[in-house]
C-alpha cells in the first residue's frame, strides 16, 4: 500500500500531471457515457467515435460531425465543455511553464547534455577559451554540441565566454564541481571523444593537483575508455595522475622551460618552434589519420606519396592508444610462456593487460612497421616566395 500511495503523492504533486490525469479521466468517462447514451444503437458507430466526439468537445474545437440528440447526451456535452475551458487553460499554462523552466535550467547548466562524439573540458581557467575554440574548430560532426564545459562558472560568465568565442550553438555547459559524479554524468562522458582537465585557479599547486586527481578518478569511473588529458602544476604528481587513468599529463610551465632551453641552444630553433606552433588556424603543422593503404607503405614511400599528393611533408607518425596483451610480453620460444598462453586460451581469456598511452615516432625510417600507428603529423608545404623584379631605370634593360 505504501508504494502506490507514494506514487500517487508524487503524481499529484505536479499541477501539470494532475491536469493531464483529469483530462484523461474526463475523456474516458465522457466517451463511455456518450457511447451508451447516444451511439450504442446506431449501426457503424464505435467507442472510438465517442472518444473522438469527447476529444473535440473537450478541446473546444467541435467539428460537428457527431452531435448529441438526447437530453443525457447533451448534459454530458455541457459538462465536458465547461470542464474543458478550465482544464485546457491549466494544461496549456503548465506546459508553457514547464518549457520555460527547462530553458532556465539549461541556461543554468543543470540539464543533461544530449550529444555524442564531443569533447569535454573539466574545469575552467585562463587557458580554457583557447582550448575550447581549438576543440570546436577541429571537431568532427557530432550529434549535438561539439564541446561541453563542466565548471563552477556562473551562467552569466559562461554566456559571455560563449558569445566571445562565437560558439553559442556548438558549446554547452554543465554547472558544478567537475570532481562530482552527478555533475560530470550530465556531460554524457561515456559518449565523448576525449576529455581535458584544467587546473583550478586560486588554489595552491598541491590543492589544484589534488582537485585534478579527484576529477580524473570521477571521470574514469564514468568513462573508462575515453581519452583523458590533464593539466598539472607539479611534476611529482604526473605519476599519480597516470595511476588515476590520465593518458597524457601536461605540467604547466614544462613547455616554457623546454622552449627557453631551445632558445639557448640557438635562436633559430625557437623561431622554428614559434612558427611551427603558430596560432589556431595558422600553424605550420597538422595531424590526420592514415588510410589502410598508407599503413602498408614504408616510411620513405609514404613521404613521397604525401608530397606528390600535395598533402604536406610527413615528419612523424602517432598512435593514440593501443591494447597490450600478455602475448607481447611472453617469449614465443619458452615452453613455460607457451603454457601460460594455452591456459589463457583454454579459459577463454583474451590476455589483455591494459592500454598503452599515446606515442609519437619522429622521422622513423623504413624499419618501423606503420600498421601499428593511427595517423600522420605533417608540415604544411608553402609556395616559394615570388621574385619581384624592380622596375627598369633609365638606361637599364628590363
Amino acid at each position: 500500500m505504501n508504494a502506490p500511495a507514494a506514487f500517487l503523492r508524487r503524481l499529484f504533486a505536479s499541477t501539470l500531471a494532475t491536469a493531464t490525469v483529469l483530462v484523461a479521466a474526463i475523456l474516458l468517462l465522457a466517451s463511455l457515457g456518450f457511447y451508451f447514451v447516444e451511439l450504442r444503437d446506431i449501426p457503424g458507430r464505435t467507442l472510438f467515435d465517442a472518444l473522438w466526439w469527447a476529444m473535440t468537445t473537450l478541446s473546444t474545437v467541435g467539428y460537428g460531425d457527431i452531435v448529441p440528440t438526447t437530453v443525457p447526451g447533451r448534459l454530458i456535452g455541457m459538462g465536458i465543455m465547461g470542464a474543458g475551458v478550465g482544464i485546457m487553460a491549466v494544461l496549456t499554462g503548465n506546459l508553457a511553464s514547464a518549457l520555460i523552466e527547462r530553458r532556465n535550467r539549461k541556461r543554468l547548466g543543470l540539464l543533461p547534455v544530449k550529444t555524442a562524439g564531443h569533447s569535454i573540458v573539466l574545469g575552467c581557467n585562463a587557458h580554457a577559451p583557447g582550448l575550447i575554440k581549438a576543440l570546436a574548430t577541429a571537431a568532427p560532426l557530432s550529434r549535438g554540441p561539439a564541446v561541453v564545459l563542466v565548471a563552477t562558472l556562473t551562467p552569466e560568465a559562461f554566456a559571455e565566454m560563449a558569445a566571445d568565442l562565437n560558439l553559442e550553438e556548438n558549446l554547452s555547459f554543465c554547472r558544478g564541481n567537475p570532481a562530482q559524479e552527478t555533475v560530470v554524468a550530465r556531460a554524457a562522458p561515456a559518449a565523448a571523444r576525449a576529455a581535458y582537465i584544467l587546473s583550478q585557479d586560486g588554489l595552491s599547486p598541491e590543492e589544484a593537483d589534488q582537485q585534478t586527481l579527484l576529477t580524473a578518478l570521477t571521470f574514469r569511473g564514468l568513462a573508462p575508455k575515453v581519452q583523458l588529458y590533464a593539466e598539472a602544476l607539479l611534476e611529482a604528481n604526473r605519476k599519480h595522475l597516470a595511476r588515476a587513468g590520465v593518458d597524457v599529463t601536461l605540467v604547466r610551465g614544462d613547455l616554457t622551460e623546454r622552449a627557453l632551453e631551445t632558445m639557448g641552444e640557438h635562436p633559430a630553433l625557437w623561431h622554428f618552434l614559434e612558427r611551427l606552433l603558430g596560432t589556431s588556424g595558422n600553424r605550420a603543422m597538422r595531424a590526420r589519420a592514415m588510410s589502410h593503404d598508407e599503413k602498408g607503405l614504408r616510411w620513405s614511400a609514404l613521404v613521397g606519396h604525401a608530397l606528390a599528393a600535395g598533402d604536406g611533408l610527413p615528419v612523424a607518425v602517432f598512435r593514440l592508444r593501443r591494447d597490450i596483451t600478455i602475448k607481447e610480453l611472453l617469449d614465443a620460444d619458452s615452453a613455460l610462456d607457451q603454457f601460460i598462453l594455452e591456459l589463457f586460451s583454454a579459459y577463454g581469456q583474451e590476455g589483455r593487460l591494459g592500454r598503452q598511452g599515446p606515442a609519437v615516432a619522429v622521422n622513423p625510417g623504413d624499419g618501423l612497421d606503420l600498421a601499428d600507428f593511427d595517423g600522420l603529423i605533417l608540415l604544411k608545404t608553402q609556395a616559394p616566395p615570388t621574385k619581384v623584379h624592380a622596375p627598369a631605370g633609365d638606361g637599364e634593360q628590363p
